[in-house]
């Protein structure tokens, strides 16, 4: 009897990597890198933690593997931006920010996660964080630069220290919107909707300017007939 093919897909080791990789970050965010073993993420996946040492051989390890896939995959998403882009720095900023709610959309553990890196400063691999994110600070910076020259964006906003403003509030909405309990008599799903809808409109309301109304026409005077 001729044995069946294998499988298509990950091999067995990648496909353990992956896993262990995804149940660290989910207990990094849960509860901080601080506050968890390795023993802790190895319960979790349901193997031995001989067996989580021989893939990541210490909790550093596992610690950088974490930040390093979520970076990577935010920068995939960094890529599709920059192919989109169009003149208009309003458009762009739409895109900037259909782009990281996709990214946080698909990896729901990364708000948290970089959230409690940036609270722990003193971090080893903050410098690593802020090296991944340093292509979307970069981006932003130049689609309020853009906007300012264009007149829709506030001119008198420090460009840098606005981007950090409004990534916290982002990263901060993202992180919180499994947490809140929504209003009371409101779906979940729809609250969360609101939720990131309002930060979204707290952002626009503190870069953009008001929009100048258009020239009052002057009236010509009448000709006085004799």
């Amino acid at each position: 009897m001729k044995t069946p093919p294998p499988r298509a897909g990950k091999p067995p080791a990648q496909g353990l990597r992956e896993r262990i990789r995804r149940e660290a970050t989910h207990l990094i965010a849960s509860r901080g890198f601080g506050a968890i073993s390795v023993n802790d993420v190895a319960l979790a996946v349901g193997i031995s933690k001989q067996a989580l040492l021989y893939h990541y051989p210490s909790r550093e390890a596992l610690h950088a593997a974490v930040l390093d896939s979520l970076i990577e995959h935010s920068n995939r998403h960094l890529l599709l931006l920059l192919g989109a882009f169009t003149d208009k720095s309003a458009e762009r900023l739409e895109r900037v920010m259909e782009q990281l709610r996709e990214f946080f959309d698909t990896e729901q553990d990364a708000a948290r996660v970089f959230l409690r890196e940036v609270l722990d400063a003193d971090s080893p691999h903050m410098s690593v964080l802020m090296q991944g994110m340093e292509p979307w600070i970069r981006i932003a910076v130049d689609v309020l630069r853009q906007g300012q020259r264009e007149g829709h964006v506030r001119p008198e906003l420090d460009p840098e220290a606005a981007v950090g403003h409004v990534g916290l509030l982002l990263l901060t909405s993202f992180a919180m919107r499994r947490s809140t309990s929504g209003w009371p008599e409101s779906d979940e799903a729809a609250w969360r909707e609101r939720w990131l809808g309002e930060a979204g409109l707290i952002i626009k309301r503190y870069l953009f300017a008001e929009p100048r109304p258009p020239p009052a026409r002057r009236k010509r005077p009448r000709r006085q007939t004799k």
